[in-house]
């Protein structure tokens, strides 16, 4: 028990690390984006952004979530042939994915609310069917215990990520506003390859190609069990999401604000606010990552979970401490980083969310680790249902602060029925 406690720590520390310099990367080259590109540039960057995610969920949350369970408690060939499965469920999915995308293209950025959002579109579908094997080869390594591979496939990609986007930026000056907001989703493509590659040649092959042979019907079987609900959870999200990014603009327009004010504040709500709000999560993502395959373990052998839980939901509310000193340097962050004075008072009202949203983080991936997605999934729809209805009452009321509200709303919510949950289910003990 204490060889395990300590691997817990040492993979957690060893994942922070690496998700804090991914992070820091990824951090750093928004703001620099943010400067170079502007307001106006960036909301368009968000709106494509938030289609993107709704493209790639799919492929890339409950398939890769359900590979780690299995492999958790597979062993040798049968983890081989988890992972091909997996595969086959992937590639195939995804290159639909992509190609509907592609015929329905204009009909998506008309959706999205701005025609200007095509060529980050087209930019981004080849990277479908590649996040898609990427995120199916984490869900082994994660699963089996091995975080270096695609630790190390994430800096990678982040670092061609950042240099490219620095040489495109430079390289297009002048160009049209659209093609600006399409480097981004080019330079992804090019550093996720990257990162597919680097895990192949870390091991992957191995895998691939192991000998083996078995029925494939039963892990076809319990792979989409475990994925469909965790997958429709997240297409409510990515969907919510989506529509709130395009209900935002439409209700600041409502509030008094023109057209391209209304972009420029989407681009601060979502390029500039919510990465600083959900910065500390690379810390509760690492934990929810080391430790799932130990609370799947101890729920297979029927041992208990109530220590670990809420040792990780202690955890989390520590990172949440975070909030003061975004407080503190939110002159900094707003008027030096940024640039942008109008996000000051934003960063300072909404910082309290800051531990919120990390324990709903953590409560997530207990969840999922727990194989309890069906509740994720009722918890999701309720939550983004409550967001979406604060967009559409606040904003055009109260501005920009509605959409705070809606974040503050969702991330509550969230939290409240998944500790309810997690109680039920005896994954945290109860109160007294």
């Amino acid at each position: 028990m204490v060889v395990r406690g300590k691997t817990l720590v040492q993979k957690t520390l060893f994942l922070s690390a690496s998700h804090f310099v991914v992070r820091s990367i990824g951090f750093l080259l928004r703001l620099w984006l943010s400067r170079e590109l502007g307001a106006q540039a960036m909301g368009l960057v968000e709106l494509a952004q938030s289609a993107q995610m709704l493209l790639i969920t799919p492929v890339v949350t409950g398939l890769p979530a359900a590979v780690s369970r299995l492999c958790a408690k597979a062993e040798g060939k049968e983890q081989a042939r988890v992972v091909r499965c997996a595969l086959l469920l992937a590639l195939p999915v995804s290159l639909i994915l992509a190609a509907l995308a592609f015929f329905l293209r204009e009909p998506l950025c008309l959706w999205l609310g701005d025609i200007k959002t095509l060529p980050a579109l087209l930019c981004f579908l080849p990277c479908i069917p590649i996040l898609g094997a990427s995120c199916v080869l984490n869900g082994y390594y994660y699963g089996v215990g091995r975080p270096v591979p695609p630790a190390l496939g994430e800096l990678l990609e982040q670092l061609v990520r950042a240099l490219l986007c620095v040489r495109l930026v430079y390289g297009l000056r002048g160009w049209p506003t659209s093609f600006r907001a399409a480097i981004p989703a080019a330079a992804t493509l090019v550093g996720e390859t990257a990162g597919l590659i680097l895990m192949l040649l870390l091991g992957a092959q191995l895998v691939l190609f192991a000998k083996g042979t078995g029925a494939r019907r039963p892990i076809f079987r319990e792979l989409l069990a475990l994925s469909l609900p965790l997958t429709g959870m997240r297409l409510v999200s990515a969907l919510m999401q989506t529509v709130n990014a395009t209900l935002i603009p439409a209700r600041l327009r409502l509030f008094g604000l023109s057209a391209a004010e209304a972009m420029a504040s989407l681009g601060v709500f979502h390029g500039m606010l919510k990465p600083i709000l959900f910065m500390p999560s690379f810390v509760t993502c690492s934990l929810s990552m080391a430790a799932a395959p130990e609370l799947t373990r101890r729920q297979t052998d029927g041992r208990p979970l109530c220590a670990l839980s809420s040792g990780m939901l202690r955890a989390a509310l520590g990172v949440g401490a975070a909030a003061v000193g975004v407080w503190l340097t939110a002159p900094l962050i707003a008027n030096v980083f940024f640039r942008q004075a109008a996000l000051l008072p934003l960063l300072r009202g909404s910082c309290g969310l800051i531990p919120v949203i990390a324990a709903a983080h953590v409560c997530g991936g207990i969840m999922n680790a727990l194989g309890l997605q069906g509740a994720s999934l009722n918890i999701s729809l309720a939550a983004s249902l409550l967001g979406v209805l604060a967009v559409l009452l606040l904003v055009p009321v109260v501005g920009l602060w509605g959409a705070v509200a809606s974040l503050g709303a969702v991330q509550g919510l969230t939290l409240l029925l998944s500790l309810r949950t997690l109680r039920r289910s005896g994954c945290i003990a109860r109160s007294r």
